[in-house]
């Protein structure tokens, strides 16, 4: 005699098994695409770094060769690096009139901002520019002669774009030389840098070629 109770069919093992398997290729479809999207993402951010990267050598190099423009271009007699940025895009010094030595106060490219750390000399004159980024480069070598120095540099804040001349690279002495931090963009004191390095000049070496006068 039959019991009442339906029997489950002969394959519902199978079809559960089945199912079971189906779920964990989903999972671990799931997965692969999870890690594939991670180093795309990866991949996209690494190159918005460096693309920033060489908009900071672009454009730190434009404020490197302004400051030494201005201070080649001096009145005779009264040669000076400019007191705040915004003098490089209004000289007024010269008697044929006012000169333009940058086209425009760049931000840095890493922070979106125009708080460029300034390297000053002990009088307060700006003599370069750097990056307050803590971020480590992406570029550590292959730099141009005049970035040597940023050659395994491990923040851009160390990237320092100090004009060639040498009165912007003073040998340091008794109650001269650099100020003993740098300034911000408004000429406020910053905090000392934790390495002096990038911000003073080493004794006995030649600064590098002067920038093309225009």
């Amino acid at each position: 005699m039959s019991s009442g109770k339906a029997r489950p069919p002969a394959n519902a093992g199978a079809g559960r098994r089945a199912q079971g398997f189906a779920y964990i290729a989903v999972l671990i479809g799931v997965a692969v695409v999870a890690i594939g999207l991670g180093a795309v993402s990866e991949v996209w951010v690494l190159s918005g770094q460096r693309q920033r990267e060489q908009e900071l050598l672009f454009v730190g190099n434009q404020y490197r060769d302004a400051i030494t423009r201005y201070y080649v271009r001096s009145p005779r007699g009264a040669l000076q690096f400019p007191r705040r940025l915004e003098d490089l895009l209004e000289d007024p010094r010269a008697p044929e009139g006012v000169r333009r030595h940058l086209r425009k106060l760049y931000p840095d490219p890493l922070t979106g901002k125009a708080d460029w750390d300034l390297v000053t000399l002990a009088d307060g004159s700006i003599v370069g520019v750097a990056s307050r980024s803590q971020q480590r480069p992406v570029k550590q070598q292959g730099f141009r002669q005049r970035d040597a120095a940023f050659e395994g540099q491990s923040r851009y804040a160390d990237w320092v774009f100090r004009s060639p001349l040498p009165a912007a690279n003073p040998v340091l002495g008794a109650g001269g030389g650099y100020s003993s931090g740098r300034s911000d963009a408004n000429g406020a004191p910053a905090a000392p840098p934790v390495t002096q390095g990038p911000i003073r000049s080493t004794p006995g070496s030649k600064p590098a070629s002067l920038p093309t006068l225009h």
